[in-house]
């Protein structure tokens, strides 16, 4: 009986500690949050609630914007476990207090503590498969938001453009977003201690979006820009204390993915096997679903069958699961029951997956529906933007016009007067010069009126083709001379002049010197580029034929890409 009580006191003891440990770290981390709020830190406040594992406690009175974060910082958290209804609940609630609560707070509280609110629901109807739902949740609270936050929901249209199969507009818009967060100099899109994470975002993004179009399209050098972006979402956090782990971790499971589709099976289980021993990251809903998920179907396909039922099994002890998690379940659960000669149930789980398949279809054909009418009133918005400016342009182009006719009249009337007192004061003289000399016709010359260049209109374009410089448009394969006379409202023939003028070459001359500077610079300072095929190079830069992309390089750099990436290589 003592010896029974001796063994009965190390696990009570062992529980007590753990509990005691974990107590006082909650203590620690309530006392950190508390002097973040006092100090009225919120973007580092917003960062800890939403991305620590540890229990927060109040300790103190916190002003309305605080409590209002706090809420909603909790109801990230229950989405972050799975429990996708319950959070979509919370959100609603806190966005109806927040709304009721308007008068109280700050324009710009009010705006920011509403779109942490819009994109957690957004999220939520996005890992249950309902992007259209999502969408509408936008629609029903962005309404009478200022542009900037308008300008912030870009992200939520590329994605579901993405979710929806628009894979080329959903990139495009990213890229767009990427623009954006480089222009905002002043901080006033986002604060400086987020922007790294909001640009990790986007790649992430990206490289989720060339992951599903490789799905559909089988095109294998998707495969390879998703890698690039999600390196480069790695590239940017990694110098952040605050994110490296994670976004090492977060790049090993895509790495992973990659893999996997690659048919590269036993690489992609060792990436996984890293993946499941870090705690933090498997304490994420998303990530374990991922990871057990990956190794499920790496075992189907090497038909380890018990190994696949095993992780299916961890998979559906779990209460919620995503949209995609789900469908993915019932196939592989179809497959590997199929393998086992249990035709019964393997039927059961493909009927289950068919039904999963058809509702989508009808999310989505709402979803399509509902981003062609944003597309429309965006188009609106911006039509009657380009009117307004249009109508101001026409304005000072009159006024401008006029000034330059009364200079031109002012000057003629001049030059007359100042002729007719020459004339006055010469006659003595040019009477004894006919005189004196022999008739000859006189014939006078031409003088040349200097051209009046529309220098507004000039700077104007060259203005919009910075931009497009700045925002690497040139890397799309649709960028030409019809495509950007467009973009910036002129006509060919105009656009071209202009570049030749201050650009001092061709139109074709201009886009290629931008892509091969642009891929020098990337092949110098990112080795791993160097291991692609000069096919996806060229591709990536915006080139349809990797020969022409060979040409423009030596024209350039004198020797072709592969001896290049050689001489990198060497050095």
């Amino acid at each position: 009986m003592i010896l029974i009580k001796k063994v009965l006191i190390v696990p009570i003891f062992l529980i007590g500690l753990k509990t005691f440990s974990q107590s006082t770290a909650d203590q620690k981390f309530s006392t950190e949050i508390d002097g973040l709020i006092k100090k009225d830190q919120m973007d580092l406040v917003h960062f800890k609630l939403n991305s620590e594992n540890i229990k927060f406690k109040r300790l103190s009175e916190y002003p309305l914007r605080y409590d209002l974060l706090i809420k909603l910082d909790s109801a990230s958290t229950i989405y972050k476990e799975g429990e996708y209804l319950n959070a979509e609940k919370a959100f609603l609630s806190i966005l109806n207090k927040i709304e009721k609560n308007k008068p109280q707070l700050k324009s710009a509280d009010y705006e920011n503590l509403k779109h942490i609110g819009i994109s957690g629901l957004f999220y939520i109807e996005k890992r249950l498969g309902n992007v259209s739902k999502g969408l509408k949740y936008i629609q029903l609270f962005s309404k009478e938001m200022n542009p900037v936050q308008k300008k912030k929901q870009r992200l939520f249209f590329a994605v579901a453009n993405i979710e929806l199969g628009n894979y080329k507009k959903g990139i495009q818009a990213l890229d767009l977003r990427l623009n954006d967060i480089r222009l905002d100099t002043e901080n006033i899109l986002y604060s400086h201690f987020s922007k790294p994470e909001e640009i990790a975002v986007t790649y992430n993004a990206k490289g989720d979006a060339f992951i599903k179009w490789f799905k559909d399209t089988g095109k294998k050098t998707y495969l390879d820009s998703s890698k690039i972006n999600y390196e480069k979402a790695y590239n940017v956090l990694r110098s952040s204390l605050n994110y490296s782990q994670h976004s090492k971790n977060i790049l090993i499971d895509h790495l992973a993915n990659i893999a996997l589709l690659k048919k590269q099976y036993r690489y992609s289980l060792s990436l996984y096997n890293t993946c499941e021993k870090d705690s933090i990251l498997m304490k994420e809903n998303i990530s374990s679903e991922a990871t057990w998920l990956g190794k499920a179907e790496i075992y189907t396909f090497l038909n380890k069958t018990d190994s696949a039922f095993y992780y299916i099994n961890k998979l559906n002890n779990k209460v919620n699961h995503t949209y995609e998690s789900k469908l993915k379940m019932c196939h592989l659960l179809s497959i590997n029951y199929e393998n086992t000669g249990d035709h019964k149930k393997a039927y059961k789980f493909a009927k289950i997956s068919l039904a999963e398949m058809e509702k989508k279809k009808n999310w989505d054909t709402s979803g399509h529906s509902f981003l062609i009418m944003h597309e429309q009133q965006e188009i609106k918005a911006l039509s009657e933007e380009m009117v307004k400016e249009n109508k101001r342009y026409s304005f000072l182009s009159i006024a401008l016009i006029v000034l330059i006719f009364s200079i031109i009249i002012l000057y003629i009337t001049y030059r007359n007067n100042k002729r007719k007192k020459i004339t006055f004061s010469e006659l003595p003289k040019r009477t004894d010069s006919v005189n004196n000399s022999s008739i000859y016709p006189v014939i006078a010359q031409k003088e040349e009126v200097p051209l009046i260049i529309e220098d507004e209109l000039v700077r104007r374009i060259l203005k919009k083709i910075t931009l497009m410089e700045l925002d690497k448009k040139f890397l799309a394969n649709d960028f030409k001379l019809s495509h950007i006379a467009k973009q910036v409202n002129t006509n060919t023939t105009y656009l071209s002049q202009i570049i030749n003028q201050h650009k001092g070459m061709t139109f074709s001359e201009y886009v290629n010197d931008l892509r091969i500077s642009y891929i020098l610079k990337e092949l110098t300072e990112n080795p791993k580029l160097r291991k692609y095929t000069i096919k996806t190079i060229s591709e990536e830069i915006g080139y349809k034929s990797a020969s022409t992309f060979i040409n423009a390089f030596k024209n350039r750099a004198k020797m072709t890409p592969s001896y290049y990436i050689q001489l990198l290589e060497k050095k």
